[in-house]
């Protein structure tokens, strides 16, 4: 009996994980803290990108921003990148997908990014500074930012074409996503 708490225990932490940050994107304070989670003001930084680009999240206002911390040797990751530039291709520029590698070479990336052919900018995060500044819940962690620089969904874990695009929908409509609908 005392052998079954422990992978309930996990299964619970994990699942209770996944619904982290899923309230009303109408919920957002008045007074718009800086933090990373829902209804927060995105905090801003500058990144360099993997071709040595400078960008800054704060380039994107005006753009719905999909902020996604991953790493190479993430299964999730690799599960759910074919996803992610499937949807950002169709999204034909509308949104900015940004790609927060955390913490390793660039040459790794690279290789990464060409496998998938990714071609929204991935940021490079050497010494884990952006990385302590968005803390993923576990990998991959997704943001969506509003035009307004609102966070307005987070997402721990693998997402498919269809969630992706539900969130994205939603926050495009001002409303509340439903990811887990397009799973049935």
């Amino acid at each position: 009996m005392k052998r079954l708490w422990l992978p309930l225990t996990l299964i619970l932490l994990i699942a209770g994980g996944l619904f982290i940050g899923q309230v009303s994107p109408g919920d957002a304070p008045d007074d718009l803290t800086v933090g990373i989670s829902i209804g927060n003001l995105a905090p801003d930084f500058t990144g360099t990108t993997l071709e040595g680009e400078t960008i800054q999240l704060s380039d994107f206002r005006g753009q719905i921003v999909l902020l996604n911390d991953f790493a190479t040797w993430c299964g999730p990751c690799l599960a759910e990148t074919p996803h992610l530039v499937e949807v950002f291709n169709a999204e034909g520029g509308e949104v900015m997908f940004i790609g927060l590698n955390l913490q390793e070479t660039d040459a790794i990336v690279a290789g990464y990014r060409d496998e998938f052919n990714i071609t929204y900018p991935l940021v490079m995060d050497p010494n884990g500074e952006l990385t302590s500044i968005y803390r993923p819940v576990g990998l991959p962690t997704s943001w969506f930012i509003d035009p307004e620089g609102v966070i307005r969904y987070v997402h721990a874990g693998p997402m498919t074409k269809p969630m992706l695009e539900e969130a994205i929908n939603a926050v495009r409509e001002g409303r509340e996503p439903d990811v887990f609908s397009v799973l049935n």
